[in-house]
């Protein structure tokens, strides 16, 4: 039996041809399905007509839709489904209890045909059937589309350590500092946490800087300048307990400008798009490879 190109892209895809005639494509359309929706999709069932009591064969199921797919494959004669092949799915979703159907065809559609689908949203006598350009992808399908992002990440933080702080003092304070003989004296004072009025550590400076950065009113700023008001915290010299007003500041920003990219996941091998232009997706083989068929869903 002659191999279609949808034959040949699902043994590129899977390894395997599937046994019964029209299969590849049928299953490869249940996979493109699951890919764009996400929704519980079967393939290869059979439901009976609730008037005439017929066995349908039906390619696909989307269950959370109630929705019957229709799956033609005329690649090899490169015929465009028609009208008639519409009807045929239209005959079936009267007989059924379904909500509509959806027909995916590898080969577009005639205008005949796409009358007809839109007629069928319309038509209170008819059940909705949408159609469906599902196909191997070619080069020219991919223009225009972003397959990759390349982004440049600036890391803007704080370098503490080379800042300039100035500590105001409550007026206890300079009381204190006057009666230990320190006012006009140069002092080594190390900063690194706050203290409470009965000598417990309220917080760490690590801590609080994290939690109180510095003000950075745009990225291109050399410095965060600004003041921090710190009522009932202290800070220890010599075993003795000092109360602070605020802290001013001038925190100069170190930079790093990291670059990376984000790739499309796999290689281009499918274009799904709905006619009415609500869908148009290339899905990659790494897409397809993370699926698999079993006991009639697609999982």
């Amino acid at each position: 039996m002659k191999k279609s190109p949808i034959d040949k892209l699902f043994f590129e895809l899977y390894g395997y041809y599937p046994k019964k005639a029209g299969a590849a494509y049928e299953l490869l359309v249940a996979a493109a399905l699951k890919v764009v929706t996400g929704e519980k999709i079967k393939y290869d069932q059979h439901l009976r007509g609730e008037y005439s009591e017929t066995d349908y064969q039906i390619d696909g199921f989307n269950e959370e839709k109630s929705q019957i797919v229709e799956a033609k494959d005329y690649t090899i004669n490169k015929k465009k489904v028609g009208r008639p092949d519409l009807q045929k799915l239209q005959g079936a979703l009267s007989d059924l209890d379904v909500e509509s159907g959806l027909f995916a065809s590898a080969t577009e559609y005639t205008k005949p045909a796409k009358k007809y689908s839109d007629s069928s949203e319309k038509n209170p006598l008819q059940k909705q059937i949408e159609l469906y350009n599902i196909r191997p992808s070619t080069e020219l399908d991919e223009k225009g589309r972003i397959n990759k992002f390349i982004v440049n990440m600036t890391m803007v933080t704080p370098d503490f350590e080379s800042g300039q702080m100035v500590c105001a003092w409550t007026k206890s304070a300079i009381k204190k500092f006057e009666k230990n003989g320190l006012i006009g004296k140069p002092i080594t004072l190390r900063i690194d946490r706050f203290y409470r009025k009965d000598g417990t550590i309220d917080c760490l400076l690590v801590d609080f800087t994290r939690n109180n950065q510095p003000a950075h009113p745009k990225m291109d700023d050399e410095f965060g300048i600004g003041c921090w008001l710190l009522p009932n915290k202290y800070i220890m010299y010599e075993e003795e307990l000092y109360e602070l007003k605020g802290i001013s500041y001038k925190i100069p920003y170190r930079r790093s400008i990291t670059t990376f990219t984000i790739d499309s996941d796999g290689q281009p091998k499918v274009l799904i798009k709905s006619e009415d232009g609500t869908i148009n997706k290339l899905l990659t083989d790494e897409q397809f490879k993370k699926l698999t068929f079993k006991n009639g869903k697609v999982e």
